[in-house]
């Protein structure tokens, strides 16, 4: 498989075709971040975030209560979160930024419904020290995980944890991935997302320029830690989540 340039590795952009073919020993060039922790920190009791503003429009409150100075990139980080935390939905999207695990449980549950089970996968790769972009052996064929609806969650870089969570009306798929470095032997757990209809995106997205698809073509991604994936589980099977597994 070709790639245009080292970008699209990346990111970890393919089209569902590709994810289709990925066959045992295949090579991909895949770009996987270590998540920053000091950018990330745990959440907060809902009874004190609740009591933090959390509004662009009261950014310097915010900035001096945690005393932080606006250039700082603690303080761009909460200025931008708060700006993305604050566009308009999108066609058939549904969102939140949860400041609070009760906030965040409280968003699934009013998605796939109050009495339902749920639990969350993600992209896993404890051994990785150095991030480098490598190319990754495929060990195992993708397999798609099965859930009628799935939510993605986000974490932002902010002053206590934020997540930033989204549902799609549309058809999503959602795979899991056995890599293996090729340079590192590092081994990964990947999760490849695929959002199956892109018709309601910017004709601009850059994917479409990078895969060579149309603009309504599935795009799939793979997920850097940190980011989840959170899915319905048969009520016999559950998987009961709990606050620790989150953060």
């Amino acid at each position: 498989m070709e790639h245009k340039h080292d970008e699209r590795a990346e990111l970890g952009m393919f089209t569902i075709d590709e994810v289709h073919n990925f066959d045992v020993g295949m090579k991909l060039p895949v770009f996987f971040p270590i998540k920053d922790h000091s950018l990330y920190p745990p959440f907060l009791p809902k009874q004190i975030s609740d009591s933090i503003p959390f509004s662009s429009s009261q950014l310097s409150n915010i900035l001096q209560l945690f005393s932080l100075s606006p250039d700082s990139p603690k303080g761009k980080a909460v200025r931008d979160t708060l700006k993305k935390c604050e566009l308009e939905e999108a066609q058939g999207e549904t969102k939140i930024c949860a400041t609070s695990l009760e906030s965040l449980f409280g968003f699934l549950r009013s998605v796939f419904g109050p009495e339902a089970d749920f639990k969350y996968i993600s992209t896993k790769h404890p051994t990785i020290t150095t991030p480098i972009l490598q190319s990754y052996r495929v060990l195992e064929a993708p397999r798609e995980v099965e859930s009628a609806k799935k939510v993605a969650c986000h974490p932002m870089p902010y002053v206590y944890a934020i997540y930033f969570c989204h549902f799609d009306a549309t058809e999503t798929k959602a795979f899991k991935l056995k890599l293996v470095g090729d340079t590192t032997g590092d081994m990964i757990d990947a999760v490849v997302v695929c959002h199956m209809d892109t018709s309601g995106w910017s004709s601009n997205h850059m994917a479409f320029g990078m895969l060579g698809i149309n603009p309504g073509d599935p795009v799939c991604h793979v997920f850097s830690q940190g980011n989840i994936v959170w899915i319905q589980t048969p009520v016999d099977l559950a998987l009961p989540a709990t606050g620790a597994d989150v953060m």
